[in-house]
């Protein structure tokens, strides 16, 4: 670790630098053609409306109300919107929670809760976890945000609206929980591509998953975890404000 990540790694992220390094992204979310506003929710409810709204359709099993109970304030979406003869109509979103287990690790962490939410094959079971899988995250303390459904209405994908509305998230997610680290998952072709960098993620581990009993859900059978941390985070701002 270089003596700058050293320092950033215990120093405070300076909140009136990542506000400036938010107003530049609200600024270019803004110039994407289409985009009248960008707006910050706080309530599944508000969340499930909008995903119905931009055709995504229910909440992935990570926000689903039926499969958790997420306290008040430990859930947010960001969401762009475009101008319809309706009103302004959702065309952009994706979403934070929060998550603290004091004694857990993230890797605890990531195999009970991956553990109630995707079934497998047969009948009745659950995907699980390898005893082996996620080393990555042994020993990582909370809190943890996770990043997730991330949607953009057919018109409106082929740029990069997804990963300006998420880089705005990880930083207003970081400015409200302080999270210890700020993760999501990753399909191989896309982290391949760029996509982790752009969308502001610095830690990428290949393999993200172990699986004993692998989910039904084919996609989910290899997926990369992406990350992002203090020292990230403090990057992102540098990034942004570097020449502003």
């Amino acid at each position: 670790m270089s003596m700058w990540a050293e320092e950033m790694a215990t120093k405070q992220v300076n909140k009136l630098d990542l506000q400036h390094a938010a107003g530049l992204l609200r600024q270019q979310i803004l110039a994407v053609d289409g985009v009248i506003s960008v707006r910050l929710l706080h309530e599944v409810s508000e969340m499930e409306r909008v995903a119905d709204a931009i055709g995504k359709g229910a909440l992935g099993p990570h926000f689903s109300r039926s499969m958790n109970d997420i306290s008040p304030g430990h859930a947010m979406v960001m969401v762009a919107y475009g101008k319809s003869s309706q009103g302004d109509v959702p065309i952009g979103m994706v979403a934070a929670r929060y998550d603290d287990k004091p004694g857990w690790d993230l890797k605890d962490f990531l195999s009970a809760h991956w553990a109630r939410l995707y079934p497998a094959d047969e009948p009745g079971a659950f995907a699980e976890f390898t005893p082996e899988s996620c080393q990555y995250a042994r020993g990582v303390a909370g809190p943890f945000a996770y990043i997730g459904d991330g949607w953009i209405a057919k018109a409106f994908r082929g740029g990069n609206l997804l990963g300006l509305i998420q880089k705005l998230l990880i930083l207003l997610a970081y400015d409200e929980w302080k999270p210890n680290l700020t993760y999501g998952w990753m399909r191989p072709d896309k982290v391949l591509s760029g996509y982790a960098a752009r969308w502001g993620y610095t830690i990428v581990y290949p393999r993200g998953i172990e699986w004993r009993i692998p989910p039904a859900q084919v996609d989910l059978r290899d997926v990369y975890f992406v990350g992002v941390d203090r020292i990230g985070i403090h990057q992102m701002i540098l990034d942004m404000t570097f020449e502003h």
